[in-house]
């Protein structure tokens, strides 16, 4: 049996999303159930508001049966909507369907009191289209609605649905992880950057109260010999040297933390504290360098009031 049916998410979601928020003018039918099954008692009135749905004992059917009724197929028939008429469609290849009694091999359109039985023993349904207003989809209440459209228009997509949840929680557990992660990974880098700060700004404070002791014993050796009074030189020069370098290696290590506080801020990072760090670490590079640069030009003097210029 060749049939060019295909469910669509319009059939089903779309026309459950129509039944909710735009009911006027929409009709039903009801599915009544005339023989007693696992999911449905007999005499039980199934309300329809979709386009499109299928029966048979596939968990995505909308009108399913359960596995005691083995002529029933997973994808039995179909009900869809065409214009303003429904019309049923048989989708399995093994066992019939029946309308009024009679097998049907294609396509039929369905009136109100028509029966309709899957298989020659499978369970049998009346189908009804309610009279008057009681026939549009907005006599039914909301709280009903949202209720058939959850079990008829989300049917067959649930394991979809299903999967896509899972997708969007584990996305999300991700996101949270990986953000968390990364606040962390600020955490430690600017962690880090703080004790490197703290090291060379420790290291910074001792080359210049060296400095400070090598230049008050140079000024003591005005009394001692030259040989004794350049040694002190020697020393006081590398101690410049080697303040130099220290700031250097300074402001390389502040640019470095100006670039992780960016960094933080852009993640939503507290970086208050290394900031403060940061900004202290810069006071002392300013101080330094202004104090080199005195020291720098007062050089030549001191070493003539030293030594005594050449002739």
């Amino acid at each position: 049996m060749e049939t060019n049916y295909k469910r669509t998410v319009a059939g089903s979601v779309g026309a459950g999303m129509a039944a909710v928020f735009n009911a006027s003018g929409r009709q039903y039918y009801i599915l009544e159930h005339k023989t007693e099954s696992l999911y449905h008692h007999a005499g039980e009135s199934q309300k329809i508001i979709v386009d499109q749905v299928e029966l048979g004992r596939d968990s995505a059917c909308q009108v399913r049966f359960d596995e005691s009724f083995e002529t029933v197929s997973r994808r039995h028939a179909a009900i869809v909507k065409e214009g303003e008429i429904w019309k049923i469609i048989p989708l399995s290849q093994t066992n019939p369907t029946f309308v009024n009694g009679m097998p049907i091999q294609a396509e039929t359109p369905l009136k109100s009191g028509d029966e309709i039985r899957l298989s020659s023993k499978g369970p049998l349904m009346g189908f009804i289209v309610p009279q008057g207003k009681q026939s549009l989809v907005s006599s039914i209440g909301m709280t009903e609605r949202l209720s058939l459209f959850r079990k008829q228009a989300l049917r067959p997509y649930k394991r979809a649905i299903w999967a896509l949840t899972i997708i969007l929680i584990l996305a999300i557990a991700g996101l949270v992880t990986w953000n968390v992660l990364q606040g962390k990974k600020f955490d430690k880098e600017l962690q880090n950057k703080q004790e490197q700060i703290e090291k060379v700004q420790q290291d910074l404070t001792e080359s210049d109260q060296l400095i400070n002791d090598l230049n008050n014993e140079l000024i003591e050796s005005q009394n001692k010999s030259q040989a004794e009074q350049a040694a002190v030189q020697r020393k006081l020069e590398q101690a410049q040297a080697r303040q130099r370098e220290l700031v250097n290696q300074a402001e390389d290590l502040n640019r470095g933390m100006q670039e992780a506080i960016d960094q933080a801020e852009k993640a939503g990072k507290d970086a208050q504290n290394a900031k403060a760090h940061a900004d202290e670490l810069q006071k002392q590079i300013t101080d330094m360098k202004q104090k080199d640069e005195a020291l720098f030009k007062s050089k030549e003097e001191t070493s003539e009031g030293l030594f005594g210029k050449r002739k």
